[in-house]
């Protein structure tokens, strides 16, 4: 596999080569971290689907994406305090991969920053956002609400992908301004190979610093990013593949989303004996 150019010079990273298998050899379940994930389930009437359809990205290339992002931050940030911004729980692991090669820098670069966080949900009507609800406001790292961004040279908001684009180009228009946030900038794990408005195409060529690796339309899992299984009464919802996958990250089959969201309300205790699932507040 080609290595890629970490020196793009607008923060994009090249696209990496698709449709090749990261699922390690043996037998099923594969394990990480002391967890098991299977490659395919069973559903309650006997018959089996596999869980992937494809590995997308393997895990050394995100770690690459972790460091050229850290460099692009250096680069457009040197000499200013930042407020580095976690977008919904999903951008937890990949801001876990961009600190530390961002501590690094920092005393090179000049570079001051705090760690903060927000989590909106939007809610959409084919390609245009409805509505947003913030589920936990702008904060600092000790989780306090802030009131504003005054002690901040510029705000980095960091998500695991760049889909639609229009969450964030919400908070990028209409929320953080009335934080009176200062040159804001977006950093991505990866991005999402997909039609998106003028508008959203238009926030995104301004405020992107780095936009990670471009992955195609499908709904990917590993490393933040995951399916949501929608619970019942008395059944709470279930983020699957959440954390890292051992190989990197996959295509979920999509063919099987309804089915096995429907077998969870019906089977609670028989999906999640079969899954690694992390439970989600969200």
């Amino acid at each position: 596999m080609a290595s890629l150019d970490l020196a793009d010079s607008r923060g994009a990273m090249p696209a990496a080569a698709l449709d090749f298998p990261l699922l390690p050899g043996g037998q099923e379940p594969f394990a990480s971290g002391g967890l098991h994930y299977p490659r395919s389930f069973i559903f309650a009437d006997g018959t089996t689907s596999p869980l992937f359809v494809k590995g997308v990205i393997p895990s050394a290339e995100l770690e690459q994406v972790a460091q050229h992002t850290a460099r692009q931050i250096a680069a457009h940030y040197a000499g200013r305090r930042l407020l580095v911004v976690q977008i919904l729980e999903g951008a937890r692991v990949f801001a876990r991969m961009l600190l530390p090669h961002l501590d690094r820098l920092c005393l090179t670069a000049g570079i001051d920053y705090e760690m903060g966080a927000v989590q909106v949900r939007s809610y959409s009507h084919g390609s245009q956002a409805t509505a947003h609800t913030v589920l936990t406001p702008l904060q600092d790292s000790r989780c306090r609400d802030l009131a504003d961004c005054r002690g901040f040279d510029g705000v980095v908001l960091v998500d695991d992908l760049i889909d639609a684009g229009l969450t964030m180009t919400w908070l990028i228009t209409e929320y953080l301004p009335r934080f009176t946030a200062q040159d804001i900038g977006i950093c991505t794990m990866l991005d999402k190979k997909r039609p998106r408005t003028d508008k959203v195409a238009g926030v995104l060529s301004r405020s992107l610093i780095s936009a990670g690796l471009e992955v195609p339309d499908d709904w990917l899992v590993g490393y933040g990013l995951d399916l949501a299984l929608g619970g019942g009464e008395g059944i709470p919802p279930l983020h699957l593949f959440r954390q890292a996958l051992p190989g990197g990250v996959y295509a979920f089959n999509s063919a099987i989303e309804e089915r096995l969201a429907s077998e969870y309300r019906q089977r609670p205790a028989w999906v999640a004996s079969q899954l690694a699932v992390y439970r989600s507040q969200l």
